[in-house]
This record gives C-alpha cells, structure tokens and sequence, in this order.
C-alpha cells in the first residue's frame, strides 16, 4: 500500500518550554486530524521535562536531539539562540512535506491555521507565505517585546509581497527550501533565508489570514535587558558575514541610527494601524530600554563581527 503524501509539516521550535509546548499542541493537533500534515518536536537536554506533553500528544513526532553543542559557551544567550536555530534545523531535514512550516511554541496558531496554510500554498506560486502575528499577554514586558519584534506583522498587513517574513509563522515550499539547503541545513536562520531567496529572485508573500497569538508568559527585566544585547550582537554578526568590508563600514558608521529605526518602525505601525496606541504609549519606557541594550549589541556586532565567539 502506498503510504499517502504528507502535504504540510510543521516544526514546532521549542522556545518557552513545557509549558508552552503543551499548549500550542492543544491548538494544533486538532486541526491536523483528518488531514494530510505532520507535526515535528525537535527537543534537546536544554529543552525541560517534556515526557507529559509526549503522552498527551503521542502522534507528534518527536526528535530527541540529546546534548547539542554549540559554537558559543554553553548556558549562555547566544549558546539559547543558537540551540533554538539548530531546533529548527533538525525539523525541517526530518520533514517530509510539500510545504514545511516552522512555528515556535510561544506563538499559538489561530484556530484555522493549517488550512489557511494549505489553502496559500494551494493557490499561490510564491516560495515563502508567513502570516499576522497578534499579542496575546497583558504584562508590560510582553507588550514591549511585542511592540519590537512583531508590531510589523501586527494586523492589519496587507496581502502581498514581503521583504521580511518571521519565524514565529511562515511555510515553504519545499523545492525552494531544497535549493537552498546548505543554508540552514545545520542551523535555521530566517534572516539569512529571506535574504537568500529575495536575491534568488522568489517571492516571499504576505497572508494575514495566517495568524499566531504570542505569548512569552512572565518575564524579567533584567533577563529581558541580557536577551535584547545577546540577540542584538547575534543579528549583526550574521548580517556582517554576508556582506563586503566597505558594506560592514556603512554599517558600523549608521549604527548610531539603529535606535531610531527600531523605535519609529513599531510606532509608525500602531499609529497607522490604530490599534494598541495606548499599550504602546503606556510601556515606551520599557521598549526604550530594550531598543537600548538590542542597538548596543548590534553595534559591538557590527565592529566585532565574529558571531562564532559571541558570549
């Protein structure tokens, strides 16, 4: 009997732990059955006690990954950032799908998401559709990191072609992953293939309809401060490896400017959308001091430019 073809898999990158893990699967599952999808759980030694979650959730395929190594040292918040792309990595070479998704724990899918997904990749050509990420936290921290990472794919988006397409919700095609696959075949970085595929010439499309709710749960100032200099170092050692010398100098000479950018972008979306214009004002002084720590580590990185050794 022929086994039937898998159209969608979706790798479900560990970001918060347990908790969120069971979570998210109490969202997706049910709406992959009856259908021709497969869920993927890479998870590693760092990843917490997942053994619940496998029971409540056995037709998962989970991928123990056992003890990854890293380039940074071990415990770190670039050692956490690269385990999360490597995650990924294991996923999308164990999917066997059409179309590979790649999803994190933390951003939970709206109640259609997989058939919004299957229905995109059914009518249009485009190598990439990522969708809408929306809030779903009241704390202040969640609301500033919102605003900083996802208040450009906050709704309303419009439908088309994107120069930009986030992790914590975008699918494949698989020919387009497969011509690519040197590039994150041992660590997924969505950056680095969003830049790929734009210079390749392929469209990277925009789907409101595909939407997720992120939530990270409680969160520390202190932590938060860490992860925004960590992640910010780590973007611009990535960004710096890409490019010539002359380019990283223009970089280094504009990284005054990284502040500003990183404000305006979200202000500009919540007050051209006209959603969460009191959120946004409310806790200010908490993105200001995350856009802080994140414009000095990409800063360091831009005159660093090793992400090998970050710590």
């Amino acid at each position: 009997m022929t086994e039937k073809p898998i159209e969608l898999s979706i790798i479900v990158t560990i970001l918060g732990g347990p908790r969120f893990l069971e979570g998210y699967l109490d969202r997706m599952v049910p709406q992959t059955e009856g259908r021709s999808v497969e869920l993927i759980v890479p998870y590693d030694s760092t990843a917490g006690d997942i053994r619940a979650v496998i029971q409540k959730h056995p037709q998962v395929q989970y991928i123990d990954m056992g003890v990854v190594p890293t380039k940074a040292p071990s415990g770190t918040r670039t050692a956490s950032h690269e385990i999360y792309d490597i995650r990924s990595a294991w996923g999308m070479r164990a999917a066997r799908g059409r179309i590979i998704a790649v999803t994190q724990d933390c951003c939970i899918p709206g109640p259609d998401w997989v058939a919004q997904t299957l229905e995109a990749h059914r009518t249009l050509p485009h190598a990439a559709i990522g969708g809408a990420v929306e809030h779903n936290n009241k704390g202040a921290l969640n609301w500033a990191i919102y605003f900083l990472d996802y208040a450009r794919f906050m709704l309303p988006v419009s439908e088309g072609p994107a120069d930009y397409l986030t992790d914590a919700n975008v699918s494949y095609k698989r020919e387009a992953l497969e011509a690519i696959r040197p590039i994150w075949e041992d660590r997924y970085k969505e950056v680095t293939i969003n830049w790929e595929l734009l210079r390749r010439g392929e469209v990277m499309w925009m789907k409101p309809e595909m939407v997720v709710y992120q939530d990270r749960g409680p969160l520390t100032f202190t932590d938060l401060l860490e992860e925004r200099y960590y992640w910010g170092l780590l973007f611009a050692g990535i960004r710096v490896s890409e490019v010539s010398l002359w380019r990283r100098l223009f970089y280094i000479l504009l990284g005054l400017g990284v502040p500003l950018v990183l404000l305006a972008r979200p202000a500009q979306k919540v007050f051209t959308a006209g959603r969460n214009r009191l959120q946004f004002l409310k806790y200010l002084p908490q993105t200001l001091a995350m856009v802080a720590l994140w414009s000095l580590g990409e800063y360091v990185g831009y005159l660093t430019g090793k992400e090998a050794s970050l710590q």
